[in-house]
């Protein structure tokens, strides 16, 4: 089986658990369904990133160079979504102390910014291969402001479903603007950029990386304003089903027209 079959079996398992969970909490009860996003979330970043690194790429120096990039930017968000767990899930159920939840969650969201000015490369090298530091340096300015305001403007944790369950990380107007920003700049609109190439492009897998690449990336972009703006039961579910797609197009663009012979045995 090869890997991009593992990442359709993977993304439909986590998929199917993750409506079974929410439908029928006593399953897993009494663990938090977020314990279950972002260990999900955590395993399948950081097992794209290590297949990433087992390919032998014979291909072009740009092809080699955009794996890697892939690489470096699945293994930083597995950074992210481990800090990021602890901030959100981990920290108010064990531990609910404001100050420390929000420095976490501050400090997951470096590995985020960094993430994000790493993937931005990618299509931005399809446009200007000259202009791949200053992009990458506009988004991690905007991430430092980011880092910077929150550090002096703390999360809150809120009891919204009483004191019997576990508090949630509220953080301010002005960090998700901030986040917005940083996400529109990094992922949105590469993201349309990336699609536009994959339908204009006549080359059948130049065409499907491609537009694979960029709808994860636009995939990946709404998670944020699902999280800010659909307060409502089945915002966790949802959540969930966003990230298990996005991170399934970007690593099947990384993936499609994978040979058995091109990735290394363990």
């Amino acid at each position: 089986m090869n890997n991009l079959n593992i990442l359709v079996l993977f993304t439909s398992i986590s998929l199917g658990m993750a409506f079974v969970f929410f439908f029928f909490p006593g399953v897993i009860a009494p663990i938090p369904y977020g314990v279950f996003t972002f260990f999900l979330a955590f395993i399948i970043t950081l097992w794209v990133g290590i297949r990433l690194g087992r390919q032998r790429v014979f291909a072009s120096d740009e092809v080699r160079s955009l794996i890697n990039t892939l690489r470096i930017y699945f293994l930083t968000m597995s950074a992210f979504f481990f800090f990021d767990g602890i901030a959100h899930v981990g920290i108010p159920a064990l531990y609910p102390v404001e100050i420390l939840a929000s420095h976490t969650h501050t400090f997951s969201h470096v590995f985020f910014f960094v993430a994000n000015a790493i993937l931005i490369r990618i299509p931005v090298a399809f446009f200007s291969s000259r202009l791949k530091n200053p992009a990458s340096a506009l988004v991690l300015i905007l991430g430092a402001l980011a880092v910077v305001w929150r550090v002096i403007n703390t999360d809150k944790l809120i009891y919204i479903f009483g004191q019997n369950q576990p508090p949630i990380v509220i953080t301010d107007k002005i960090s998700g603007l901030l986040f917005l920003a940083n996400n529109v700049i990094a992922l949105l609109l590469p993201g349309f950029y990336m699609m536009y190439l994959g339908i204009k492009s006549k080359e059948r897998e130049v065409k499907v990386k491609a537009f694979l690449l960029g709808l994860g990336m636009a995939v990946f972009f709404t998670v944020g304003p699902v999280i800010d703006i659909l307060q409502s039961q089945y915002t966790q579910l949802l959540v969930h089903a966003l990230l298990a797609l996005s991170f399934f197009f970007m690593g099947a663009a990384a993936f499609y027209g994978e040979k058995e012979s091109d990735v290394a045995r363990i």
